[in-house]
């Protein structure tokens, strides 16, 4: 049987949007079989947590990291949101059991994510829904799709890791420029690297909440984009682009990647559409 197994380093890593597809595949496996292949109940969140992505086969329980069960829960919220699930209705007293709606159990497992066929497509997409891409974002990232195609995922990932340094860069100056506040201008000027400029965006969302009332899911969908998918390009690339030894990238992880970079992008440009 297939190992799901989350260590912390990959807790923090995997965005909501990755969490939720795994969460969906096993339960895509436990619930469309006749057979029971599993101890638990087969439709149980809690037993999928605990005994796929935080216990190893036969081994003890990971480490936990300190950002996961909130990212478990938001990734719960987006299957439900979606459509893909539903409370169980012959556990109606169990909340932490569900199983598959009729849209869930007609999608395949890697519908869920799907893969753009080319760069140009992606891009299309993405600006077709909300706008224009910065120039230099859109060459990292249609590298970075193009270099996956061909098989080379060192490159990929350095390219992936700078898209998301360049676009993280733009909203950081942009919320600052936006809030016009002398707190956040010193706040802002104390920001050296990527993880500083992604803090201080998630650390200014409730006053830009305050300044651009209405836009509360927005704001939500931002938090958690900048605080997963930043944190997972930000460290992909420092391995690939400082090469104190060559980095074991896995082709899926990196695909997953790649599959989520359009609803990170439309959620940055959305933001930045509306304070420009």
């Amino acid at each position: 049987m297939d190992n799901f197994t989350l260590e912390p380093e990959a807790q923090e890593k995997i965005s909501v949007e990755e969490l939720a597809e795994l969460i969906f595949r096993i339960l895509k496996r436990n619930l469309s079989t006749s057979k029971r292949i599993v101890s638990y109940y087969p439709g149980s969140l809690l037993s999928i947590k605990e005994f796929e992505l935080l216990t190893p086969p036969g081994g003890r329980r990971v480490k936990i990291h300190s950002d996961f069960e909130k990212k478990f829960a938001q990734a719960v919220n987006l299957l439900k949101e979606r459509g893909f699930i539903m409370q169980d209705h012959e556990q109606p007293q169990a909340p932490e059991n569900v199983e598959l709606t009729l849209k869930g159990e007609t999608l395949e497992s890697e519908q869920f994510l799907p893969t753009v066929e080319s760069s140009n497509k992606m891009i299309e997409l993405i600006e077709g829904s909300v706008g224009p891409i910065d120039e230099v974002a859109k060459v990292y990232l249609r590298e970075a799709h193009d270099t996956f195609k061909a098989g080379f995922l060192i490159s990929c990932s350095f390219c992936l890791g700078a898209m998301s340094e360049r676009c993280i860069g733009i909203l950081s100056h942009a919320v600052e420029a936006d809030l016009k506040d002398h707190v956040v201008s010193v706040q802002y000027s104390e920001c050296k690297w990527v993880k500083h400029h992604a803090e201080f965006i998630s650390d200014s969302i409730s006053k830009l909440k305050k300044k651009h009332p209405g836009n509360e899911e927005l704001f939500r969908d931002l938090d958690t984009k900048i605080n997963t998918l930043a944190a997972y390009y930000r460290l992909t690339r420092n391995e690939a682009g400082h090469p104190d030894f060559v980095p074991k990238i896995e082709r899926p992880e990196l695909e997953l990647a790649l599959k989520t970079v359009p609803r990170y992008l439309e959620t940055i440009l959305a933001v930045l559409k509306l304070l420009i």
